[in-house]
């Protein structure tokens, strides 16, 4: 956060010098996107857009700003845009990937993750995983297994791709056909609890506990993850791992947005 302070007060000494310098505007919207001032940032990238208005960069970054303030509607609007000035901003598709996930548009969303995966493969830290997650809503198992087994030769402890493979077989083959994959998911996701993924590693073990119908246990684990960052809350909308507690009212004001 002091970074963010710092490089606020750069950016605001040289627009006190010139208020429409577009690459400070830029960027200081960006500073307020990256502290959660999304009203700030807004209004930066407004900015931009009013003196430049194809700047790809902020359209972008608006776009991302209206997914995290929910409005997804204004989302697509700036990122559609975005893709057909750049078509190859893979940033973008993945940005537009996690809107049409959010509304329920897999085969979009999964279309939008294979263009920027071939554009740049590191542009999702997990992506075996979070692929194979897009094939699990679409009940594609044999797909989602199958990415999950390709990733593996390249991450073969990712957590994240673990996790997937464990719900994906759960869902396929039943809870004691999966358990080892189970117990082998939880051991390599508390490892990441001291890390900076450590809420989606809590949202991860809430998932695992929901798939042995630990719910007490589950909700908990999940409680927390929300607590800490708004991922979980998205996913926990789509994930399979939570079917059997669609219903539960604890589960459903967690996940409320």
């Amino acid at each position: 956060m002091s970074n963010d302070k710092n490089t606020l007060a750069n950016l605001n000494e040289v627009l006190s010098q010139n208020p429409n310098d577009i690459r400070a505007l830029a960027n200081r919207g960006e500073t307020y996107r990256l502290m959660g001032d999304y009203q700030r940032a807004l209004a930066d990238f407004n900015q931009v857009l009013e003196l430049e208005k194809n700047h790809v960069w902020a359209l972008a970054h608006r776009g991302a700003t209206y997914r995290l303030m929910n409005q997804l509607d204004l989302a697509l609007v700036d990122l559609n845009q975005v893709l057909q000035l750049k078509p190859d901003y893979a940033w973008a598709l993945i940005y537009r990937a996690n809107v049409y996930t959010l509304t329920r548009r897999y085969e979009e969303a999964l279309a939008d993750v294979d263009k920027a995966l071939a554009i740049n493969e590191n542009i999702i830290p997990h992506w075996p995983g979070e692929r194979a997650l897009l094939l699990s809503y679409l009940r594609r198992y044999d797909e989602a297994i199958e990415c999950c087994e390709q990733g593996f030769k390249q991450m073969p402890d990712d957590f994240i791709t673990l996790y997937t493979l464990a719900v994906v077989k759960t869902r396929q083959q039943g809870l004691s056909q999966a358990q080892a994959d189970i117990d082998k998911t939880r051991i390599a996701t508390q490892a990441m609890l001291d890390t900076e993924e450590r809420a989606l590693a809590l949202y991860r073990l809430g998932g695992l506990a929901a798939l042995e119908n630990d719910r007490e246990k589950a909700l908990d684990y999940l409680k927390q993850a929300i607590s800490i960052h708004h991922e979980p809350q998205g996913l926990a909308h789509h994930d399979l791992a939570w079917d059997e507690m669609r219903d539960d009212p604890h589960f459903q004001s967690l996940i409320k947005e």
